[in-house]
């Protein structure tokens, strides 16, 4: 896939990047992704990963996508204007799996951000993950919302142990299931030289975060999402895998977004 043309705000330039792949295991790919640039130089992206069994993952993620596109329109300066559409996307998800049978009981990750050049509004819900990839490190912006992510958090588990636990994928929270949602919110002052990455679980489940932070240092762009997604399927592919990569151009000005 080809990154969609950058945006300009003052001085400097967000561009974008994205692939998403079946895996070799699932039948379909319940997987969605987003990426169009806002107002005031930025860029909003965000993964979805569809729980639920049968179609209905699929159809949640991208309708969870597609509802936070319509609410956030294209004026996003701040985090409670990107809050509000994750609600907006939970409420027409919940909607539509209550009115119709074959949709009952689906629901989906939703991690979302909104990427200027020297500052960053993240949301998210489930077990989809935002990395901040630094020169000399990698930086989790986002706790995953499942059984195994609480007992890390609670201390019970390590990291380690939360990555083999049995219900690493048995989520706690996810966008649809209820009529109101919690959503973890971020406002970041950003480096222009680090770079955002978002993914949903089929890379975070089986390509490490040393393995992630390695690829960072050596590959950038649409070379990096490529290389990212090939570790995951050299892993064995057992899910749905998407990745999603915002760069900022040097050259900053001052423009934030505020």
């Amino acid at each position: 896939m080809r990154p969609i043309a950058p945006t300009r705000g003052g001085d400097s330039t967000v561009k974008t990047y994205a692939k998403s792949h079946q895996g070799y295991v699932r039948l379909r790919n319940e997987d969605s992704w987003m990426m169009r640039p806002v107002d005031f130089g930025g860029y909003l992206i965000a993964v979805a990963d569809g729980v639920g069994g049968g179609p209905s993952g699929g159809v949640a993620s991208r309708m969870a996508v597609e509802a936070l596109d319509d609410a956030a329109g294209v004026e996003v300066r701040d985090a409670a204007r990107l809050v509000s559409a994750v609600s907006m996307a939970n409420r027409r998800v919940f909607e539509t799996a209550s009115g119709e049978e074959t949709l009952r009981g689906m629901g989906t990750t939703l991690t979302t951000a909104v990427v200027f050049p020297t500052r960053v509004l993240l949301a998210h819900v489930g077990d989809s993950r935002a990395y901040r990839l630094v020169a000399d490190r990698l930086e989790r912006l986002t706790t995953d919302h499942s059984v195994a992510g609480e007992m890390e958090r609670a201390g019970s588990l390590t990291h380690d142990e939360a990555m083999h636990h049995p219900r690493r994928h048995v989520l706690t929270r996810s966008v649809g299931n209820f009529d109101k949602i919690r959503v973890d919110v971020a406002d970041l002052a950003w480096d222009p030289q680090d770079r955002l990455l978002l993914c949903t679980d089929g890379l975070s489940s089986v390509v490490t975060e040393d393995e992630i932070f390695r690829l960072s240092r050596c590959f950038s762009g649409q070379e990096l999402v490529e290389e990212l997604v090939t570790a995951a399927l050299t892993s064995g592919g057992p899910d749905n895998i998407t990745v999603v990569l915002a760069e900022v151009m040097q050259d900053v000005g001052d423009p934030d977004g505020r």
